[in-house]
């Protein structure tokens, strides 16, 4: 790849992109499954070329690293194939907002009485907002945080590990904020239109190539902010919104101007948490206490009890 292109590719992605996202939306007229075909998978295979081509860090697979994100990416399929059906029965009611459906709402109060462009940029935010709460509630509930430690227990940020999740975590972090995004009487089109360009924010987050965002990156959470929020630093592992505003907001915004990246991602101390094996992970919620250092053996990861568990310590 010539330097001017890459350039373009690492400055521009992102707006070219949405801009994309918006010319689908329009041409094939908000329907989800020629989107999904024509547009986001070609997308998402363009985002994995990319990492092969301009990696923004070459790190060679751990074994059994690739299996389990392909499994993990595959159940994650099936739980959005859930997801939409969700939408698609609560669409199929009289009203897709429960409270204007019995009647708590009046229905001059839903998004749909506004301009599609507004809905879309309403409904992004409202989702974002509950995103950034649920996600936050992950890592700062120990509870929790047993299921989101899934998510970050991989040693780097890629596009294949986006969707390396328990699924009760993505139950919570993803059903939510979209059940809450139809309570407000959102239209079905504008709905997709959220999903598709709100697929195209979350996709450039984990995508491990090397792009240049410069003053977006204080108003979207792009890579460059999502390694952070990845780090095994306490400290550094902030960064919760796919928009930055709610992170400026509530005092979670890091973005150090000496370095561009964490010395490390993951967990921190992980003896004894299966990281490349995707069915052990899925019962670490349920086993977390005999993760625990106990008197006699190797020190084993136990959860901060405090703020934000972000990552693993050692007792």
């Amino acid at each position: 790849m010539t330097q001017l292109l890459r350039s373009v590719v690492s400055r521009g992605f992102l707006y070219i992109f949405v801009l994309l996202a918006i010319g689908a939306l329009i041409t094939f007229d908000f329907d989800n499954g020629q989107l999904m075909l024509w547009f986001l998978l070609p997308f998402y295979v363009t985002g994995l070329l990319l990492q092969w081509i301009m990696p923004r860090k070459k790190v060679e697979l751990e074994r059994g690293e690739l299996v389990t994100d392909i499994v993990s990416n595959a159940f994650a399929f099936l739980l959005g194939h859930l997801q939409g059906l969700m939408a698609t029965i609560l669409f199929g009611l009289l009203s897709a907002s429960l409270l204007i459906h019995f009647g708590l709402l009046d229905p001059g109060f839903g998004l749909s009485n506004l301009p599609i462009w507004a809905q879309i940029m309403i409904g992004l935010l409202v989702f974002d907002f509950m995103f950034y709460c649920t996600h936050r509630a992950a890592h700062e509930i120990p509870f929790l945080w047993r299921f989101h430690s899934v998510h970050h227990c991989a040693h780097r940020v890629t596009l294949m590990n986006a969707y390396r999740v328990h699924p009760l975590d993505m139950v919570l972090r993803r059903f939510v904020p979209v059940f809450v995004l139809i309570q407000t009487g959102i239209s079905q089109e504008a709905f997709v239109g959220v999903a598709v360009i709100g697929s195209v924010f979350g996709t450039i987050t984990h995508l491990n190539v090397d792009l240049r965002h410069g003053f977006l990156n204080y108003i979207i959470g792009t890579n460059e902010m999502h390694r952070w929020h990845h780090s095994t630093v306490y400290s550094e592992a902030k960064n919760f919104g796919g928009f930055m505003v709610w992170d400026h907001m509530f005092g979670t915004f890091y973005k150090p101007k000496d370095r561009e990246e964490p010395e490390t991602i993951g967990l921190g101390n992980e003896d004894n948490y299966p990281i490349h094996n995707y069915w052990q992970m899925l019962m670490i919620p349920f086993r977390w206490n005999s993760l625990k250092q106990k008197p006699g053996e190797a020190p084993k990861v136990e959860p901060i009890e405090h703020d934000a568990p972000a990552v693993a310590q050692v007792k």
